[in-house]
């Protein structure tokens, strides 16, 4: 297994306009992306059914690491354990997501679901994602990257 950069950190917010007033305004962080999800594939991320979140990535300009801003539309917030505004995950770009997926859930590590792709995404964003949980509960967002 191979972590090839920490790529981002997210946080769940109940009023992006709120959240963006803070991260962009107050502390001058740029949007990065600004989109809103759905669909199949985050339904199958969230284990949702008809999920729908805005999703806004601000950063400092280096490309290497940004805050996830994630307000869910529907439902309001998907999973128990995201029930709270604040509830963090740490997202990281990995080199081979199936393989880990295989390696980890062998040993009986918590994943959300398998390793979800978004067949629309083309380099550099991500193209398979899946969310598992640390031994203290915490969620990691684990990515591979479309190819070149």
């Amino acid at each position: 297994m191979k972590v090839e950069w920490m790529n981002h950190t997210g946080v769940s917010v109940t009023s992006m306009t709120r959240a963006l007033e803070f991260y962009k305004d107050t502390l001058g962080l740029e949007i990065e992306m600004d989109t809103i999800l759905e669909g199949d594939f985050l339904d199958q991320l969230s284990g949702q059914d008809e999920a729908r979140a805005h999703i806004v990535y601000l950063g400092n300009g280096d490309g290497r690491h940004s805050i996830e801003l994630v307000e869910f539309l529907n439902p309001v917030f998907p999973q128990e354990e995201h029930k709270v505004p604040g509830a963090p995950h740490i997202g990281f770009i990995v080199d081979d997501l199936d393989e880990i997926y295989t390696e980890l859930s062998g040993r009986g590590i918590r994943f959300l679901s398998p390793p979800v792709i978004r067949p629309e995404a083309t380099y550099p964003r991500m193209r398979k994602m899946c969310l598992v949980q640390d031994p203290d509960g915490n969620w990691l967002e684990l990515m591979e990257q479309a190819p070149l």
